[in-house]
Formats: structure tokens, sequence, C-alpha cells
């Protein structure tokens, strides 16, 4: 067994048999190191782990908050399932240092290496469930993520940039700001977008993300905390 596999199963306290433990090395394998080495990427395990992560957040939500309505639990679900929180997540448990990227990324951005990290930890997840079933996927998850969602609710991890943002800009300079889309990439399936904010057409923040909205609100607090500043 490859020495990234083992020490994957170490970080996911995994000590049984698998069936398909070569999984865990597609499932670290970024499409740029599979091209240069002819080897299989994450992509389709990406694509798996994205709904299983999904399904897993949405369900603990609705089962621990029941007084919360469905935009509320949808606002969990984006927030907690965002690029930025898998990557800290991926990042925490240290499965960040064992993705395989190829050599055009060797001088990636912050923004582009979390994209891929955020997407590890979703395919990790695929390779889990393919290996030990739902239930046993379902509890990872939740053991991952279920302190996400509290400090969700507790408005420990969420805050409204874009709007700040507008409130602050419109005393300040009697205008708003505009989010310009930079740069759209990924599979169909995973889309990557940059956008970045402008005040009276100078450029104030620049934020990567799964949707439009997340990179508007990673530069909207590119933005502000610039300003507060």
């Amino acid at each position: 067994m490859d020495k990234r596999v083992e020490e994957i199963l170490k970080i996911l306290d995994i000590n049984k048999e698998l069936p398909f433990p070569d999984l865990f090395m597609v499932a670290i394998t970024h499409s740029s190191y599979a091209n240069e080495n002819r080897v299989e990427s994450y992509e389709r395990l990406e694509f798996l782990g994205d709904a299983l992560v999904g399904l897993v957040i949405a369900h603990n939500a609705f089962e621990l908050f029941k007084d919360i309505n469905e935009g509320e639990l949808a606002k969990i679900k984006a927030v907690v399932g965002s690029e930025k929180v898998l990557a800290e997540v991926s990042k925490e448990i240290g499965l960040s240092k064992l993705v395989l990227v190829g050599k055009s990324l060797s001088s990636a951005s912050a923004g582009e290496l979390d994209s891929i990290y955020a997407d590890t930890f979703e395919s990790v997840m695929a390779a889990v469930f393919l290996n030990l079933g739902f239930d046993e996927t379902e509890e990872m998850i939740s053991r991952l993520l279920n302190e996400k969602i509290l400090e969700v609710i507790e408005k420990k991890l969420f805050f409204d940039y874009k709007t700040a943002l507008q409130e602050y800009t419109q005393s300040k300079f009697m205008n708003l700001p505009e989010y310009v889309l930079i740069e759209e990439s990924g599979p169909p399936h995973r889309r990557n977008y940059v956008f970045e904010v402008r005040i009276n057409g100078e450029v104030y923040g620049r934020g990567y993300g799964r949707s439009k909205k997340e990179a508007e609100q990673v530069a909207a607090k590119m933005a502000y905390k610039r300003l507060k500043e």
C-alpha cells in the first residue's frame, strides 16, 4: 500500500482491510498531476463526494435545528459546504499535505490551492463511501463538519461582507461596489469563479469560489477589511 494511502487512513482513523484502497490514491490526484503522469484524477470521485458531503450537511442541519426555516438551512449548507470551509478542514486534519499536483501548479495562488484542497476532501469522502458504505461515511463527515455547522448557527463562521461593503461604500463614497467576473474554469459540475470588486473603478479585492456568490463574498471580505484598515 502506498505511504500516502496509509497516511490518509491514519488521518481518518480507518483500521480495517478495505476492498478498494487504491481509490484513496486517486482521491488525492489533481488533474494537473494526472495529465503529466498518465494516471486517473479525482474528478469523478469529487463529483460523487460533493453530493455525499452536501447531503450529510443538509441532513445534520435539518436534524440539529428543528426551529429554523428552509432559507437558514440553505445558508448553513452553502457555508459549511463552501470551498473555504472544506479547504480549512482539509488543512486542519493534514489531508492537504498529501495532495498530488502537477508542475504547472508550482506557483499556484492560495485561492487555487484551496479549491483543490476542498475538492480533495470531497473525493476522499467518496473513496470512504465506496470502501465502507454510507453509514460510516455519514459518521465521518459528521465528525469532521458538525462543529462548523454549529459555528454557522452561532454566527462565528459567516458574515455577510457584501451587505457590509455596500453599506460602507454608500456612506463613504456615495457609490455601490461593482463585481466583475475575471475567470471561470473547472468541469461543468464544479465550476470555479474569480471575481474582482471595484469601487469607483479601482480594484479593492479579488475572490475565488465554487459559486459566483461565494467568490463575490470572498472579494467583498478583502475589500471591506482593506477599507476598514
